[in-house]
């Protein structure tokens, strides 16, 4: 009876140990607050720290009092500035690119060294890891106090995984649509730690499993060397996503919808990624601000030999991945919802075999060439739109020669029927400057510049 007791009394111990470790554990500060560029928030998850002048990848960093890379930005645009404001992740934000070869800044150049009047301003929007749910939120909170004329969302492949996993942690209205996303580290890496391997007779264990994943202390040892040793790497390579049958799987397979194939998880992380993309439309069609998407290639899209060490970090493997699914969604959402959507998996398939590489060897992340492929074909697709009032004059010539390459695979451009589109600008608004009162008459020709069948 006397050993019972010692037994109980030291289990009793242990449980209290690992209870105020537990504790300490959740009340640590998130590590990505302590990160140079980065800051938690929120509401946001997390964002670029204003004022921050670093190296990102060896190259220099900075971001304005907004805490977005680039300039500072005159709250009051001059009457010929036309503003864009470009949402996008780190391909967009453009860590380890100059300033000046980053996709923002290439646009900017580009339209306005062509025939436009006036001054085209492409903001800088880009976070790392942003996806169409924090975007929707940043748009809400930032975004629309800069007055932007026109909003282009650049589309990662990546997105869809990041709103699975980052729904998990928001606050949403009844509408579904997110209040917040608080960053919660914790609840993250619960969704995001792969299961243990296994027999198959055992899968009745995965409630548990994932309740125990919840656990800060059972974090703490899957990332140790001694837990990795025991359980498995946390780095799902191609091989570990094989032995956990989860090539694929949406929640731990980030490049999902690059790959053949379609599962009930994926269908509704898509449903999910639509109805955010949906909602920015409509939060800035209520302003009255046109909406362009863009959706990009990752390298193993491209070609088989594009960033054939960076791409093993997201569990793909070698050859080319040849699926155009995720484009076909997009492109669909954008006719069912009346806005444009420009794919570049076309000119970046085409570029890559006369000008490649376009991606850094090691790192999925364009270099300074593919970022200029990268510009090239948004402002082509902007140009072809119709939605840049002072390019008018060009536009009919530039969209003849985009329908050109489009039929050769460089750019596809597809729109929705005109009346999907056509939105008026509020009085409130209207005045932000010269151009924003030709808006509405730039967006009932936009449907004009490229016809539906050819997308």
């Amino acid at each position: 009876m006397a050993r019972l007791g010692v037994v109980l009394l030291v289990l009793a111990s242990v449980g209290v140990a690992l209870s105020l470790v537990e504790v300490g554990l959740r009340l640590l500060p998130d590590a990505a607050s302590r990160r140079g560029h980065l800051t938690t928030d929120p509401v946001l998850h997390h964002r670029l720290r204003p004022n921050v002048a670093t190296r990102v990848r060896g190259v220099e960093f900075a971001t304005n009092s907004l805490g977005l890379r680039g300039g500072e930005i005159a709250p009051v645009k001059a009457s010929d500035t036309f503003r864009v404001l470009m949402l996008g992740d780190s391909f967009t934000e453009g860590g380890g690119l100059r300033l000046e070869d980053t996709v923002a800044t290439r646009v900017e150049a580009m339209l306005n060294a062509g025939p436009c009047r006036g001054r085209v301003e492409i903001v800088n929007g880009g976070v790392g890891s942003y996806s169409p749910i924090l975007e929707y939120l940043f748009l809400k909170t930032v975004g629309l106090g800069l007055g932007p004329d026109l909003l282009v969302l650049n589309f990662d492949m990546t997105d869809v995984h990041d709103d699975y996993i980052r729904t998990v942690v928001a606050r949403l209205a009844p509408d579904g649509l997110p209040l917040a996303v608080p960053s919660d580290r914790r609840r993250e890496t619960a969704v995001l730690l792969p299961p243990l391997a296994k027999p198959r007779a055992l899968d009745v264990l995965d409630p548990l499993e994932r309740l125990v994943d919840r656990l800060a202390v059972w974090q703490l040892v899957r990332k140790s060397r001694v837990g990795e040793t025991l359980f498995g790497s946390l780095k799902l390579t191609e091989e570990r996503l094989e032995a956990l049958h989860a090539v694929g799987d949406v929640r731990y397979d980030i490049m999902a919808p690059t790959r053949e194939g379609d599962s009930p998880r994926l269908r509704e992380a898509w449903r999910l990624t639509e109805r955010y993309l949906t909602a920015i439309h409509r939060l800035a069609r209520e302003r009255g601000i046109p909406f362009v998407l863009v959706a990009y290639p990752h390298p193993h899209q491209v070609s088989a030999s594009e960033s054939p060490e960076g791409r093993k970090r997201f569990g793909v493997g070698p050859g080319l991945y040849a699926s155009e699914a995720p484009f076909r969604i997009l492109a669909d959402l954008g006719r069912r919802e009346g806005f444009p959507v420009v794919s570049l998996l076309g000119l970046f398939r085409e570029r890559s075999a006369t000008e490649g590489p376009l991606f850094w060897p090691d790192d999925i992340h364009h270099n300074p060439q593919g970022a200029r492929v990268f510009a090239e074909g948004v402002s082509r697709g902007l140009l072809a739109s119709g939605l840049l009032p002072q390019c008018r004059a060009a536009t009919n010539k530039a969209s003849s020669r985009a329908t050109a390459r489009s039929q050769s695979n460089a750019v596809v451009t597809s729109f929705a029927p005109a009346a999907a589109i056509r939105a008026r600008r509020p009085a409130s608004v209207a005045s932000r400057s010269s151009f924003a009162a030709r808006s509405a008459t730039s967006r009932r020709r936009a449907t004009r510049a490229v016809s539906p069948s050819r997308a």
